[in-house]
């Protein structure tokens, strides 16, 4: 049982709500004008109509437009750190406990997911008595204390790196990455020490 003053992370799930990524903008007022030119003509062709018609414009939304988590968060930071390009985010806050999913259009996986537990009374040695793992690994020159789980493939997805560690600042934090199933095992290693280095650079937040 958790000692006073720490108050357990609630789970999240992966499909929460707000989901910001790419939206699809056509101007409005031109293919108005167009249409209108088009019966004014008489002219009722389909391939006609879609000749005159601009072409859409993909418009990526920042991450942290998601809210929550997500303000911590920008994807060429992400790309720089670990290099994956995420292009869509999804956030959710349940009472202090805030968090972020960022993922690609292709599909669920890779994703990476961060929590945040905006303060604490925990010390390094209660955080790691009472939220590391059991299988996990002691992590040095991370926050006030830290550790890193790596968990097999099952399901629809490859393997998942966890990193975890109470910050300076006094907040729970915690990164999860999760690879696609076509993950090869020799992948592990290298983004464990990116995921590593991604959590040093947000500890000061």
């Amino acid at each position: 049982m958790p000692e006073p003053g720490f108050r357990t992370r609630p789970e999240t799930k992966y499909g929460v709500p707000r989901l910001f990524g790419r939206t699809y903008v056509r101007s409005r007022l031109f293919a108005a004008g167009v249409a209108a030119l088009l019966a004014l003509a008489g002219c009722t062709g389909k391939d006609a109509a879609a000749s005159e018609l601009p072409p859409v414009q993909i418009v990526e939304q920042p991450a942290a437009s998601a809210g929550g988590a997500c303000i911590l968060w920008d994807y060429a930071f992400i790309q720089q750190k670990i290099g994956v390009r995420f292009t869509v985010a999804a956030a959710d806050q349940i009472d202090d406990t805030s968090s972020c999913v960022v993922q690609t259009e292709d599909g669920d996986y890779p994703n990476l997911a961060l929590s945040v537990v905006e303060s604490t009374t925990a010390d390094a040695t209660l955080f790691l008595d009472t939220v590391m793992p059991d299988k996990a690994t002691k992590l040095k020159g991370l926050g006030k204390a830290g550790y890193r789980l790596v968990s097999k493939a099952g399901g629809d997805h490859g393997p998942i790196i966890e990193i975890g560690w109470l910050s300076e600042a006094a907040q729970l934090q915690t990164l999860k990455f999760t690879f696609p199933k076509t993950a090869k095992p020799d992948a592990v290693n290298p983004m464990s020490a990116k995921l590593f280095n991604l959590a040093k650079a947000m500890d000061t937040t």
